[in-house]
């Protein structure tokens, strides 16, 4: 079992990661985790399609 001091540093770490992730994801500065989690999925899956889309422009253009 956690004891209390062991276990209030990681929830000051994740609330600390939480607020980071809040200013790298468009439009979640003022989410709460539910929608920064959803809205964190779907920015790295529109991440993942724009670099999909690049590589694709860049063997067209023979880069």
């Amino acid at each position: 079992m956690m004891r209390m001091r062991e276990k209030k540093p990681l929830q000051c770490l994740v609330l600390k990661k939480l607020r980071k992730l809040k200013k790298i994801v468009p439009g979640c500065r003022d989410v709460g985790l539910e929608a920064l989690l959803r809205r964190t999925a779907d920015y790295i899956s529109f991440l993942e399609l724009k670099v999909i889309v690049l590589k694709r422009i860049l063997d067209i253009h023979g880069v």
